[in-house]
């Protein structure tokens, strides 16, 4: 940073040119200046970024259009390369030098590509024969969602080390540069989404007069792409321009985010206290905890972020903030300790799976904030200050992260498959519990080819085993629906009385999903209270399932008279009422007979519904009823 630069700012931060007021040291304040000094934006810089949006529009609509990249391997690869290479050029011109900007730019085209042919490369259907790449992979979003993060990351290091003109600039220009830059993209991305909207509601309008010219022009992607894109050029342009109004805007919402700290910590902190008398087993009984925990370290990381901010705050902040702060910084370390524990508990029983390594990549940068910022915490220097370091390296370490799982290197799928074949050749998991559909329909070509592999019956002890449900999965018509072919495993299922048992003849696989049946039949994650209960007293038990921590009305299964059970009953208004299935498993019930026999017609029973009698509509109806029948106390 140049010596005037540094002179323009150090009043501010030092003090000197600004009367200290009574009031500082209880709330904590915006600061006056940004350390980022606004470039100057000649009229140039504004027509480069609108020829380079228009550009961007012609490219987007080639590709929607199928008039260019439409080869399936570089699909992907063109529309990262498309959608955000132009991003980074409409942003860097004017803040790195046209040498600097063509190098960043073509760097962050080849890594996109990359990317986007990986993503592409993998989802190859390897079983089909020609083997066939998907035009857009399933995955997209979350390719797209990472790739953004990344470019972001990197994107506000290069103009903050451009700006300080140093490989490593200094913690308060990252800071007004990241936060800017964040402020832009979220106000670019509003004003494009108005802008389509009021083109939606003009289209509207001329519908109700019967024009239709301005509906069918929003149809063209031809008219469409080009439009948005320069909105979306036009609104970083306006904001860059515009440095004021994004600062102070950043200010605000840093100050209100500062002070949910103190809402926070106590009830994080309190969460923490509580586990030594609760224990651990209602969290893992829950079986999202370590994504509960993460959430819980990132709402920390970003509150004690904003109460902080750059750094130069210090005694200004109010006592109660930099005391939460301070707390904060070590509550991190115990909630992402327990998430580790979490997800080597579920490795250790089940192995590794695609959603486990995306776990794992989050607590390996979770990590990152809980160390450094616990020893942030025990510094007696200045308040905090060892956080810059420990948030620059964070970021170092998201973007080789998320690198590697968008690579070969750490793909989840590449490990679950790897992890997954090395627990069926140890033996952890028999060859006739193992499941092959994971490897068929959702390891991409990585289970695939470990599936053909299996199929040649060379590996492990239960090879020859294996080749044959290998072959037969391979065999089976794949319609890609794997709720479909789903098996139930006993765990899953909690018999009332204890001593009962299943029947038989209860299909335990091949429930379809969106046909009402609880989640235990089409999930590994469903568990169900199951009653054998003779309804119709025709001396044959039917089967009550009641949903456990799901939003799924019970329902009763009946078995025809040649076999085949099917779904007979919903209890709609029973749905997640604790009174009723605790009834039943104290067998607090009687069966009666209905009061009406059913009228048929033409075979067909007609529906009655019986006016005057009480009925049970719902779980609020079963509670009064059973508060009404308890004897009053004397």
């Amino acid at each position: 940073m140049s010596r005037h630069r540094r002179a323009t700012r150090l009043p501010d931060r030092m003090g000197a040119a600004r009367p200290r007021l009574p009031s500082d040291h209880t709330h904590s304040f915006m600061p006056i200046m940004p350390a980022v000094a606004a470039p100057q934006t000649p009229k140039p810089i504004g027509l480069a970024r609108a020829a380079i949006c228009l550009v961007q529009g012609v490219l987007l609509y080639l590709l929607f259009a199928d008039k260019a990249f439409t080869d399936p391997l570089i699909h992907t690869a063109a529309l990262l390369a498309c959608g955000l290479v132009p991003v980074v050029a409409i942003s860097g011109l004017g803040n790195l030098r046209p040498a600097m900007l063509g190098l960043w730019s073509a760097v962050a085209a080849i890594v996109l590509t990359m990317i986007g042919m990986h993503a592409a490369w993998r989802e190859t259907l390897l079983l089909e024969v020609p083997a066939i790449t998907p035009k857009w992979p399933p995955m997209l979003a979350l390719v797209c969602f990472f790739s953004l993060i990344i470019l972001f990351i990197a994107h506000s290091l290069v103009l903050s080390a451009a700006h300080d003109r140093r490989r490593l600039a200094s913690y308060a220009t990252h800071f007004d540069i990241a936060w800017k830059l964040f402020i832009q993209l979220a106000f670019s991305v509003f004003f494009t989404g108005a802008l389509y909207l009021a083109m939606w509601l003009g289209a509207s309008l001329f519908n109700l007069v019967k024009i239709g010219f301005l509906t069918e022009l929003m149809k063209s992607s031809a008219f469409l792409n080009p439009l948005l894109a320069c909105a979306f050029a036009c609104a970083l342009h306006l904001t860059d321009v515009r440095p004021a109004i994004v600062h102070g805007i950043r200010g605000l919402l840093l100050v209100l985010m500062s002070w949910l700290l103190p809402v926070a910590t106590p009830l994080i902190g309190g969460f923490i206290l509580c586990l030594p008398f609760t224990g651990l087993d209602a969290l893992w009984a829950t079986r999202h905890a370590t994504v509960a925990l993460l959430a819980a370290v990132a709402l920390l990381v970003v509150l004690i972020n904003a109460a902080w901010q750059n750094g130069e705050m210090g005694d200004s902040v109010a006592p109660v903030l930099r005391l939460c702060a301070r707390i904060a910084c070590v509550l991190l370390l115990p909630l992402t300790a327990i998430a580790i524990y979490a997800l080597g508990l579920r490795v250790a029983d089940h192995g590794w799976t695609s959603d486990r390594i995306f776990a794992a990549a989050a607590l390996l940068v979770a990590s990152f904030y809980a160390l450094g910022y616990i020893y942030a915490a025990i510094d007696k220097g200045a308040w905090l200050r060892r956080v810059a370091p420990v948030n620059l390296a964070a970021a170092y370490a998201a973007i080789a992260v998320l690198l590697a799982l968008l690579s070969p290197l750490a793909d989840p799928d590449r490990i679950a498959v790897n992890s997954q074949i090395a627990r069926l050749e140890s033996g952890a998991v028999s060859a006739s519990e193992f499941d092959y559909r994971f490897l068929k329909r959702q390891s991409k070509r990585y289970g695939a080819a470990a599936l053909l592999k299996l199929k040649e019956g060379k590996t492990g002890p239960q090879a020859t085993l294996a080749a044959e449900h290998a072959t037969r999965i391979l065999a089976e018509s794949d319609d890609y629906n794997m709720f479909e072919q789903y098996t139930v495993k006993p765990a899953q299922l909690a018999m009332w009385p204890a001593s009962a048992s299943l029947p038989a003849s209860f299909p335990r696989s091949d429930w379809k999903r969106n046909t009402g049946v609880p989640p235990c039949l089409i999930e590994a994650q469903g568990r169900c209270d199951v009653f054998l209960i003779d309804f119709d007293a025709d001396g044959k038990n039917e089967i009550l399932m009641t949903a456990i921590g799901a939003f799924s009305a019970p329902v009763v299964f009946s078995q025809a008279p040649e076999g085949k059970w099917t779904l007979s009953a919903r209890l709609h208004g029973m749905v997640q009422c604790p009174l009723f299935v605790d009834t039943l498993k104290r067998g607090d019930y009687k069966l009666v007979a209905p009061r009406t026999r059913q009228i048929e017609i033409a075979g067909v029973p007609l529906r009655m519904e019986t006016v005057g009698a009480q009925s049970l509509g719902s779980c609020n109806d079963l509670i009064n009823a059973v508060n009404a029948a308890k004897p009053p106390k004397e």
